[in-house]
């Protein structure tokens, strides 16, 4: 038999923020190694924007109730789709594939990180909804781009 992994409504959105935060220094380091301006640019803006969600998720688990943060949270195969997002951040390859798959990675776990924390908190799936679809149109625009 297999172990579930279980997460804590807490430690679920601190492990987003710190998600948020590896992106946003991700794209950062990536508009420094681009030459194209418009890219650079739309790199920063992805950066500056991945900081924004940072600051959302981070007051969202602030303003969450005690009862809230310690709820288990199961079936989210978190470490797995983890895994996926450090190793296009980590590659540090700023090839417009890779960033169309990290923006679709991000987007799908915040797709399913939102179904699953529905019964906890509409607000906050309602939070992680926005972001997922900001990650889609993120995607959209680096493909624009290619």
């Amino acid at each position: 038999m297999t172990s579930e992994e279980e997460y804590t409504f807490s430690e679920l959105m601190g492990i987003l923020t710190n998600t948020e935060e590896k992106v946003s220094k991700f794209y950062e380091k990536a508009a420094q190694k681009i030459e194209d301006v418009k890219l650079k640019d739309l790199f920063l803006s992805f950066s500056k924007k991945a900081l924004q969600q940072k600051d959302s998720l981070t007051e969202t688990r602030r303003r969450t109730v005690t009862e809230m943060t310690l709820e288990t949270i199961t079936g989210l195969k978190l470490s797995e789709k983890l895994t996926k997002i450090d190793n296009v951040i980590e590659s540090e390859e700023a090839e417009l594939s890779k960033l169309v798959e990290l923006e679709d990675l991000l987007s799908e776990l915040y797709k399913t990180v939102s179904k699953k924390v529905a019964h906890i908190s509409a607000d906050v799936s309602f939070l992680l909804d926005n972001l997922s679809r900001e990650h889609r149109k993120r995607k959209r625009n680096i493909e624009k781009v290619k």
